[in-house]
């Protein structure tokens, strides 16, 4: 059973929940999305610049194109579209990691499934949802400028005109966004913890940041520190584990593998050796396990941040987590009403029948 304090002390426990098979994972999930989305759009292009994808032609038009690329509005619509697709999964991806800590923290569970799909959806869309407000403020702009593009005179005095309620419309957006900007990385634990709705999931840690922003910005300065003291921490445990390899190799008289290896991980051409390459993709691959796990201790510092806001504002502990199955106790399935039904229809007719009067015997 673990200690809670309900204050700074608890950001330890993102340190230590991150040592969790299932939790790097999902991370791991997130971080292979993440290299998926630009492989992918590379990818695309290269396919449409030379009908081949990933060749060296179409990649060296796909590198023109991108340094040569205008900022125009398909350009930006495009680029915002892709950062939007981005985010759906990667948020998809890291709800069952912050599910599984908040079920740690709350109950010290780690058997239940993590990938319940509403939530993950919540937790994905809480922030995008959070974006309307700057959206709506555009929109309003848009059509302000359609306006003032009117010819004769007339756009210019109608530009003139309403320019101070597209500004005061704009500020009050430009406000909305900046706190929703601020609070979006409670949103997704929001959702895991409450399992409500979108619009708690967006509405919850706005609020508490508007009414404690001193306390918010406390809390994500120590999750800053702490995420550095743990990457500092797997560094020099990652770098302390090559350097042993390195050492081996070279006391057996095996430097060479070890230059090799240094070479084809820093792109060089392929070795005839197939040590040297292996242990350079392996080599990388630690690096990625190593940023996983980092991104498991920034998304329980993210819970914390949450389970500490909501104690400090609406004095909820840590314990109170939203259990679908518990819920789901309550009401009794179809099945179950029936048969509840008919065993009460039962006992009324007994009932009834233990009640009726015996008939009158014939006289003799």
């Amino acid at each position: 059973m673990r200690l809670l304090r309900h204050d700074y002390r608890d950001f330890r426990l993102a340190f230590a929940l991150a040592f969790d098979l299932r939790r790097v994972m999902y991370a791991g999930y997130a971080l292979c999305w993440t290299l998926a989305v630009p492989l992918l759009v590379i990818g695309i292009m290269s396919w449409r610049a030379h009908r081949r994808p990933f060749s060296p032609e179409g990649l060296y038009r796909v590198h023109e194109s991108l340094t040569s690329l205008a900022l125009t509005p398909a350009n930006a619509l495009a680029l915002l579209s892709i950062a939007t697709a981005w985010w759906i999964g990667f948020g998809w991806l890291c709800a069952p990691v912050l599910r599984s800590a908040a079920l740690d923290i709350a109950r010290d569970e780690r058997e239940r499934p993590l990938s319940i799909p509403h939530l993950n959806r919540q937790a994905a869309f809480a922030p995008l949802m959070g974006m309307a407000g700057l959206a709506l403020g555009l929109l309003i702009a848009l059509g302000w400028a359609l306006l003032a593009a009117i010819p004769a005179g007339v756009g210019t005095a109608l530009g003139l005109v309403l320019v101070p309620i597209v500004l005061v419309v704009g500020a009050g957006a430009a406000a909305i966004g900046i706190v929703a900007l601020s609070s979006a990385p409670m949103m997704g634990p929001t959702a895991v913890v409450e399992g409500r709705d979108y619009f708690e999931a967006l509405s919850r840690p706005m609020s508490y940041v508007m009414q404690q922003p001193g306390r918010y910005l406390g809390y994500l300065l120590t999750k800053l520190l702490t995420v550095a003291i743990s990457a500092l921490l797997g560094g020099a445990v990652l770098a302390i584990s090559w350097g042993l390899v390195a050492l081996a190799l070279w006391i057996t008289g095996q430097g060479e593998v070890v230059t090799a290896a240094l070479e084809q991980a820093g792109g060089g051409p392929p070795a005839p050796a197939l040590l040297p390459v292996m242990l350079a993709g392996i080599g990388w691959g630690t690096v990625g396990l190593l940023v996983a796990w980092l991104m498991v201790v920034s998304l329980n510092c993210d819970l914390l941040t949450y389970l500490l806001m909501r104690y400090r504002v609406d004095g909820v502990t840590f314990d109170q987590i939203a259990i679908a199955e518990d819920k789901l106790k309550r009401y009794p399935t179809a099945a179950e009403t029936a048969a509840q039904a008919e065993e009460a229809r039962r006992r009324h007719d007994e009932q009834q029948a233990r009640t009726e009067p015996e008939p009158a015997k014939a006289s003799q």
